[in-house]
Protein backbone atom coordinates (compact mmCIF):
# COMPACT_ATOMS: atom_id res chain seq x y z
CA UNK A 1 0.00 0.00 0.00
CA UNK A 2 1.49 3.33 -0.65
CA UNK A 3 1.90 6.32 1.46
CA UNK A 4 1.56 8.87 -0.70
CA UNK A 5 -1.27 10.01 -2.72
CA UNK A 6 -0.66 11.54 -5.39
CA UNK A 7 -2.93 14.54 -6.99
CA UNK A 8 -5.23 13.81 -9.69
CA UNK A 9 -3.83 16.22 -11.64
CA UNK A 10 -0.75 14.21 -11.70
CA UNK A 11 -1.83 11.20 -11.89
CA UNK A 12 -3.87 12.17 -14.93
CA UNK A 13 -0.36 13.84 -16.40
CA UNK A 14 1.24 10.51 -15.94
CA UNK A 15 -1.81 8.27 -17.54
CA UNK A 16 -1.83 10.73 -20.53
CA UNK A 17 2.13 10.88 -21.07
CA UNK A 18 2.40 6.53 -20.73
CA UNK A 19 -1.02 6.00 -22.80
CA UNK A 20 0.27 8.58 -25.76
CA UNK A 21 3.68 6.60 -25.40
CA UNK A 22 5.61 9.37 -24.88
CA UNK A 23 4.57 11.10 -27.64
CA UNK A 24 3.20 14.51 -25.82
CA UNK A 25 5.93 14.81 -23.30
CA UNK A 26 8.21 17.47 -23.04
CA UNK A 27 11.66 15.85 -23.45
CA UNK A 28 11.51 13.73 -25.69
CA UNK A 29 14.47 13.98 -26.64
CA UNK A 30 16.14 12.43 -23.48
CA UNK A 31 17.20 8.96 -22.93
CA UNK A 32 14.77 8.26 -19.84
CA UNK A 33 11.62 9.45 -18.15
CA UNK A 34 11.97 9.94 -14.37
CA UNK A 35 9.67 8.74 -12.19
CA UNK A 36 9.27 8.52 -8.41
CA UNK A 37 6.95 6.05 -6.03
CA UNK A 38 4.38 6.78 -3.59
CA UNK A 39 7.16 4.56 -1.43
CA UNK A 40 9.73 7.27 -1.74
CA UNK A 41 11.73 5.28 -4.72
CA UNK A 42 12.39 7.12 -7.70
CA UNK A 43 13.24 5.00 -11.23
CA UNK A 44 13.88 5.28 -14.60
CA UNK A 45 11.70 4.79 -17.89
CA UNK A 46 13.44 4.28 -21.32
CA UNK A 47 11.77 6.13 -23.83
CA UNK A 48 12.73 2.96 -25.85
CA UNK A 49 10.59 1.06 -24.10
CA UNK A 50 7.93 3.40 -23.88
CA UNK A 51 7.85 4.17 -27.48
CA UNK A 52 6.76 0.33 -27.89
CA UNK A 53 4.14 0.63 -25.37
CA UNK A 54 6.05 -1.19 -22.76
CA UNK A 55 6.12 -0.33 -19.32
CA UNK A 56 9.25 -0.85 -17.86
CA UNK A 57 10.90 1.25 -14.48
CA UNK A 58 14.12 0.34 -13.34
CA UNK A 59 14.29 1.16 -9.59
CA UNK A 60 17.21 3.71 -9.03
CA UNK A 61 18.00 2.77 -5.31
CA UNK A 62 17.74 -1.20 -5.77
CA UNK A 63 18.66 -1.67 -8.96
CA UNK A 64 15.43 -3.25 -9.91
CA UNK A 65 13.13 -3.48 -13.18
CA UNK A 66 9.00 -3.49 -12.93
CA UNK A 67 7.34 -4.26 -15.70
CA UNK A 68 3.72 -3.30 -15.82
CA UNK A 69 1.03 -4.30 -18.89
CA UNK A 70 -0.82 -0.74 -18.38
CA UNK A 71 -0.64 2.43 -17.68
CA UNK A 72 -3.14 2.42 -14.67
CA UNK A 73 -1.00 -0.58 -13.25
CA UNK A 74 2.15 1.74 -13.36
CA UNK A 75 -0.47 4.30 -11.55
CA UNK A 76 -1.41 1.84 -9.14
CA UNK A 77 1.86 0.42 -8.03
CA UNK A 78 2.52 3.84 -6.92
CA UNK A 79 4.10 5.50 -9.92
CA UNK A 80 4.26 9.05 -11.46
CA UNK A 81 5.98 11.31 -13.40
CA UNK A 82 8.37 12.94 -11.92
Amino acid sequence: MSSIQWSDTLTNQTRQALESHGLDMLGFAWEYTNFKNADGGYGLMPIDELLMGRFVISRREIDTVESFDTPDAVIEAGWVLD
